[in-house]
């Protein structure tokens, strides 16, 4: 639109020359995946710190601070975060942002990645719950994003600070998506991980 407007000579993508459409700015370009990823893990350490607050749970997150997942998991698989329940529960939480037509795809390309992980997890676990909190970059979860917020109940945390880390979690998302339209047609810095 930029270019049929008359603000860009080109409708092409200045980084992989693709066509430059809304989709392919914030979640599609392959040479932006450090954007995205950036995006992800910002979301993502929101998500661990606030969990680590939960009484007698060891947490594992993927993102810099926090023990690997992989401790538990292995390199095979590497979900997101990892919050094991003194009660013998684990909790394998796996993130994905994507953009909001792939939503229900990505949800299903995800249960099916880890599902093996999750059978072998259940040997050593009173209880395994796989939690795919599948999001849009612009804050839109996906159905069975249900299941997260079951667990934030399951975990101790209120009603009140589950609408809380649901709406900061939106807000990572749309201001770090923001951030990465802002910055399409420019080097990347890799900024600091977004927190507000």
């Amino acid at each position: 639109n930029l270019s049929r407007w008359g603000l860009s000579s080109s409708s092409e993508c200045s980084f992989c020359l693709g066509p430059e459409s809304l989709l392919h700015v914030v979640a599609g370009c392959q040479c932006y995946l450090d954007r995205f990823t950036w995006r992800h893990n910002s979301i993502l350490n929101f998500l661990a710190n606030t969990l680590q607050t939960v009484n007698g749970s060891a947490l594992y997150a993927d993102v810099p601070g926090f023990k690997s997942p992989s401790i538990i998991t292995g390199d095979t698989y590497r979900p997101d975060l990892l919050l094991s329940l003194s009660n013998g529960s684990l909790y394998v939480v796996e993130l994905t942002v994507g953009y909001e037509t792939n939503l229900e795809n990505n949800v299903n390309r995800k249960k099916a990645k880890y599902k093996e992980l999750v059978k072998q997890l259940d040997e050593n676990f009173n209880e395994v719950n796989f939690i795919n909190l599948s999001m849009s970059p612009l804050g839109i979860f996906a159905q069975e994003c249900s299941t997260f917020l079951e667990m934030l109940g399951n975990v101790g945390l209120d009603k009140n600070y589950q609408t809380y880390c649901v709406r900061k979690m939106m807000t990572i998302a749309i201001r770090s998506t923001y951030y990465i339209f802002c910055c399409r047609n420019k080097e990347w810095e890799s900024p600091d991980l977004l927190t507000i």
